[in-house]
């Protein structure tokens, strides 16, 4: 109809939703979800008010929308890890990207939504469902692995989700309080011991034989390289 303003896009809708969402966590980041304003916000995202409130109309509701939004990450990540041959390999791989390959800020908004949801009931809502959806998906994970074989079936899933989401939220805390912090090795000594208790023995059987050290180059090596290459299998020939 003449004089009707044009509908935008799915793709700029989605754009100016980022762009809004990326404005409120800064402005949550900097000020606190109490101190922050809606004006703030609509400065940070370069925004009218009115056009910002036909997305979001309360700072609730952003709040909702960037938990939405962390959601959907976890979702990407956890399929990722469902396609996987080696789910715990997956698992950790997918804590380092999230716990190293984000900024401070995110780490001190949900430092800062932990604390908000403590004092704020639709804000602990919020974050009690993102807790239960990540719970039950490692849940459903650890099931999966019992049933190809690859983990032990005499352990609980919701304990090995628990201990895992209590693990991240540990060092995310790290990650907030201590300058430089690098959370690596303290996950890889942690999955390290998972491995050892979760493994299913013919799944630890086969993670040994594919330990093998690396063969050496034939062209390179010497005579006495290449002999003490084939040592090993000569001993085991004999042992048995």
């Amino acid at each position: 109809m003449f004089g009707s303003m044009p509908k935008l896009a799915d793709h700029d809708r989605a754009d100016r939703r980022t762009r809004i969402l990326d404005a409120a966590k800064e402005c949550f980041v900097r000020h606190g979800f109490h101190s922050a304003s809606m004006q703030q916000i609509c400065a940070a995202a370069q925004m009218s008010a009115g056009n910002l409130y036909r997305y979001f109309p309360s700072k609730d509701a952003l709040i909702a929308g960037l938990c939405a939004r962390d959601m959907e990450d976890a979702a990407a990540g956890f399929a990722q890890v469902r396609r996987s041959a080696d789910i715990l390999a997956s698992l950790e791989a997918l804590m380092v990207q999230h716990l190293c390959g984000r900024s401070l800020a995110d780490y001190a908004l949900w430092a800062e939504t932990t604390a908000e949801g403590s004092r704020n009931a639709a804000v602990g809502a919020l974050g009690l469902r993102v807790h239960n959806f990540i719970r039950t998906t490692l849940e459903e994970i650890v099931r999966e692995g019992i049933a190809a074989g690859t983990l032990r079936a005499d352990r609980e899933p919701k304990r090995i989700a628990m201990f895992l989401i209590a693990l991240f939220d540990g060092l995310v805390v790290q990650l907030s309080r201590v300058p430089g912090y690098d959370p690596r090795p303290d996950i890889a000594h942690t999955m390290r011991l998972l491995r050892a208790d979760l493994l299913a023995p013919g799944a630890k059987r086969a993670e040994t034989k594919n330990a093998a050290p690396k063969r050496l180059d034939t062209k390179q090596a010497d005579p006495k390289q290449r002999r003490a290459r084939k040592l090993p299998s000569r001993i085991g020939v004999a042992r048995k």
